[in-house]
């Protein structure tokens, strides 16, 4: 295609990135706002102003666009209104000392990098829009300016580097092959399959799938609250989203070993997410391990264009769950503590309705009803049992047996929390919540009982996938 057409094509189908264009405008409004030295309250608004318009005008056109480098199906239309929501939802943590403007262009730059990730049909667009989402989280996660912070962000540097040289020499491999960057693998070999295995392993980290897990824990627990919580939502389903959009053009052609594969991994993730996560004190580094299991459930998700709804059901009901547990964190540390089960001791007595709350996410995430937790396991187990029914799988047999004993034990760490805020002496400790904080909570807590209640409203909206 020659340049003029490419112009031309671009300039008509412009609208169709409008939601990443008013977040790039937003950040370049963010630098100008930070050199002229503005007010945090002023910088804080105009994040707000920018991710509301990123999520009201979100382009309904599918298809392939700008010569086949970007899609638009209808998954990549709920992400692009999901996780600007998100990060909105992250703006409403209480403000504190690491906030700046700064933090702000980060933010928002780590989301412009996702929702490209979310949208790309070119492994080099793909490639470029993975490294700007981690270019700004290794930043983020060191805004706290003590030694764990710094620690924790030095390893995701480290980790961060290594899985980003991986993945580029996967796709070096796959290009070498088909003298392409497309999502369009046609044929099986040892060259198609090494690269395709080098290139999931970047993913992976993403996506916090065991081996590639290592930086979780320390980054969870050294970042601010409010990036930790960023980090277990937006990269992470941004992540699974492209898994989802890769294997679905190479399943088939590789089947059955990327099936056994993926279903190993998730197998693996589950129990060493679970393990780890009875043996914490520290919630965010039980919180990192919980959402290594999840990242375990989802993954097999991202196999068969059959498990759509269940994967789209799956990562809202994560998104909300996530958001709802690490907001309850928040309120409850102070500026770069660790925050151990032992400081929630007897606080039920005085603030029973936060009690109530980390029972409603606690038993979410656990999977128990009257929660969207609870319609989501069961939606991913009946799809497992279909599949172990039709192939007669010992992966998937398996899957289904161990999913089910993580979460009978994600009942005994999940429930520490309320245990110790109804059930332990009383530590006399203060919190300052604000009425907006309490209705944030509320309107969270709803979502999930209301998931459990109505589990089709999402079918409103992406209903089905397009490729």
């Amino acid at each position: 295609m020659k340049i003029n057409e490419q112009l031309i094509e671009i300039q008509e189908h412009f609208g169709v990135i409008s939601s990443e264009v008013i977040l790039i405008t937003g950040s370049i409004i963010l630098l100008i706002l930070g050199i002229f030295k503005t007010p945090l309250l002023w910088v804080k608004g105009v994040t707000a102003v920018v991710l509301l318009g990123s999520f009201i005008y979100v382009p309904k056109e599918q298809g392939l666009f700008f010569t086949q480098t970007i899609i638009r199906d209808n998954l990549s239309y709920l992400m692009n209104q999901l996780l600007p929501l998100v990060t909105l939802g992250v703006l409403c943590f209480k403000t504190q000392k690491h906030q700046s403007y700064e933090f702000y262009f980060l933010l928002i730059s780590a989301l412009i990098g996702s929702l490209f990730m979310v949208g790309s049909h070119n492994l080099l667009i793909l490639y470029l829009s993975i490294e700007l989402t981690s270019y700004s989280s290794y930043l983020l996660t060191g805004f706290n300016f003590n030694e764990k912070g710094s620690e924790a962000a030095l390893k995701f540097l480290l980790f961060g580097g290594l899985s980003s040289a991986v993945m580029l020499f996967g796709i070096s491999l796959l290009y070498g092959a088909h003298d392409s960057l497309y999502f369009n693998i046609m044929e099986f070999s040892i060259l198609d399959a090494t690269g395709l295995l080098f290139f999931l392993s970047g993913l992976f980290f993403k996506t916090a799938i065991v081996p590639f897990h290592i930086w979780i824990p320390s980054t969870y627990q050294g970042a601010p609250t409010d990036v930790a919580a960023f980090f277990s939502i937006v990269p992470k389903i941004a992540g699974f989203v492209v898994l989802y959009h890769v294997l679905k053009w190479t399943n088939e052609l590789f089947n059955p070993f990327l099936e056994h594969l993926i279903l190993f991994l998730a197998i693996v993730t589950i129990l060493w997410g679970t393990l780890c996560a009875l043996r914490q004190t520290d919630i965010k580094r039980m919180l990192s391990y919980g959402a290594m299991a999840h990242s375990g459930f989802i993954l097999p998700l991202c196999l068969f264009m059959e498990t759509y709804s269940v994967f789209k059901f799956y990562i809202v009901f994560y998104a909300i769950v996530n958001i709802l547990a690490f907001f309850f964190v928040q309120l409850h540390e102070n500026e770069g503590e660790n925050l151990s089960l032992s400081k929630f001791s007897g606080l039920g007595m005085k603030f029973p309705y936060l009690g109530g709350i980390s029972v409603i996410w606690a038993i979410a995430l656990v999977g128990l009803p009257p929660t969207g937790g609870f319609m989501a396991k069961l939606f991913l187990f009946s799809t497992a049992w279909n599949y172990y029914e039709s192939v007669n799988s010992l992966y998937w047999l398996t899957f289904i047996g161990l999913g089910i004993l993580s979460s009978a034990a994600s009942l005994y760490f999940y429930l520490r929390v309320p245990y110790f805020y109804f059930f332990k002496q009383a530590k006399g400790k203060k919190l300052g919540i604000s009425k907006i904080h309490f209705a944030i909570l509320t309107l969270l807590a709803f979502t999930l009982i209301f998931l459990f209640i109505q589990p089709n409203i999402l079918d409103r909206f992406a209903p089905i996938i397009n490729p």
